[in-house]
């Protein structure tokens, strides 16, 4: 398969640049795969990776940082810290961040809205990217943009000689020079006003990636929990068909009709194949029905 040429905005400075103890080997061996930026200006036109490969994730609902840190150990190359679906604040987000980083994966924070004020907050805390939920327009996603830059091109507030994203000053300056093509802002689309916009929305400048919300968007349509429903789907396509024409690259996750697998062969360019709510729910229930099993054999011989 013949992937087009992407605008792609991952964060080029791995988790392990950032941390001087821990084993380099491992993280930058995955590397290869993450699709990383080439070029300084954001929303210009960059090229795909030397690979080409597509990367794979982790969502992160579970807020303990041996989770996170265990996701990048394991070999997912993202994990997707959700503050939208989980009791999660800033405070906690912060352990997180450090922990999925010192794992050895890129740290993407989903926002819990698409208020402008968290873009900064977290690029502050040293996040690799942001997921922003429920952007319905250009002019919202042009908004999100522009928070992700300092003035006099942006909104985002200055404090760079304080925080963690500069090790606290130590790096202000090479940090000013590439804080944007180190960062992600992936767009949520997910609602059919989004679907009608998608073309516009991804070609915002400064709108790195753009992921599709298979189960909001199933609800807007009209078909709750139905995201292998044929409109789901047409819906579907004709968001990739408008994201893919602009050239930027298109991320989702697994859901009913459509398997990790199959995503990866219709071009999607991350797919969050993991998550660790369901995967720990799937392994207490195998082994909760494992053992019900081994007890009711047992029932008479003892």
């Amino acid at each position: 398969m013949n992937r087009q040429s992407k605008s792609v905005s991952a964060a080029a400075v791995t988790a392990s640049d950032r941390q001087p103890g821990r084993n380099r080997k491992t993280a930058a061996s995955r590397s290869a795969a993450r699709p990383v930026k080439t070029t300084g200006n954001a929303g210009a036109k960059r090229t795909q990776t030397p690979a080409d490969k597509p990367a794979y994730g982790c969502w992160i609902n579970i807020f303990e940082p041996a989770v996170g840190e265990l996701v990048g150990a394991c070999g997912y190359q993202y994990g997707l810290i959700d503050m939208e679906h989980s009791p999660a604040t800033l405070d906690s987000a912060l352990p997180m961040i450090r922990a999925v980083q010192y794992g050895g994966a890129k740290a993407i924070v989903r926002i819990p809205d698409k208020q402008v004020h968290w873009i900064g907050r977290l690029m502050d805390m040293g996040a690799d990217g942001v997921m922003v939920p429920m952007v319905d327009s250009a002019q919202e996603a042009q908004a999100l943009a522009d928070a992700t830059l300092y003035a006099p091109e942006g909104t985002r507030g200055m404090a760079a000689g304080i925080v963690r994203a500069t090790r606290y000053g130590v790096d202000t300056e090479q940090y000013l020079e590439s804080y944007r093509q180190d960062f992600m802002l992936m767009i949520q689309i997910e609602s059919r006003e989004a679907m009608e916009q998608a073309e516009a929305i991804a070609a915002v400048p400064g709108v790195d990636w753009v992921f599709i919300g298979p189960s909001d968007l199933a609800g807007s349509l009209g078909h709750r929990a139905q995201t292998q429903h044929k409109d789901t789907r047409a819906a579907i396509r004709q968001i990739c068909k408008s994201v893919r024409k602009v050239g930027k690259p298109l991320s989702t996750l697994p859901h009913t009709g459509r398997t990790a697998r199959q995503l990866f062969a219709d071009g999607y360019d991350l797919v969050f194949s993991g998550t660790d709510m369901g995967m720990l729910r799937m392994a207490l229930q195998q082994d909760a029905a494992a053992s019900e099993k081994i007890v009711q054999g047992l029932v008479g011989t003892r």
